[in-house]
């Protein structure tokens, strides 16, 4: 019986604890995405202040969906576009397969030309997860 009682006190003690660890992980959850919006507000407000083109900013937004997808200080030679889709892409933009490759190819040319913005923890792209 103390056996039985003791074990229920056991796995209860296990339930309230994980149940706090999904409570936390779901805080820090909300709490990166709303880091990531404010990012990716003050990024936009940087492109507009530049007077970018829609496409400019658009190949910017995506390069930072991709430098989210990897570890800060990968070389851009090291970025695989792939890993945000070109459905992601396409979505994002609302436009045509050929456009969102278009627009992914050009991302990965600013890349390669030392784009690292500061504000590249962003983007509407959920990261993995």
């Amino acid at each position: 019986m103390e056996r039985n009682a003791a074990r229920r006190i056991e796995d209860r003690q296990f339930q309230a604890e994980a149940e706090e660890q999904a409570v936390e992980t779901e805080l820090r959850t909300v709490q990166l995405r709303e880091e990531r919006a404010r990012i990716e507000a003050v990024a936009e407000a940087a492109d507009g202040y530049a007077r970018l083109t829609p496409r400019q900013r658009s190949a910017r937004h995506v390069a930072r969906m991709l430098l989210v997808e990897h570890r800060p200080g990968t070389p851009a030679d090291q970025i695989d576009p792939e890993t945000v889709p070109l459905a992601a892409v396409q979505q994002w933009l609302s436009a045509a397969r050929s456009t969102a490759g278009e627009i992914r190819q050009e991302a990965m040319e600013l890349l390669r030309n030392g784009y690292h913005a500061a504000t590249a923890d962003d983007a509407a792209h959920e990261p993995k997860g």
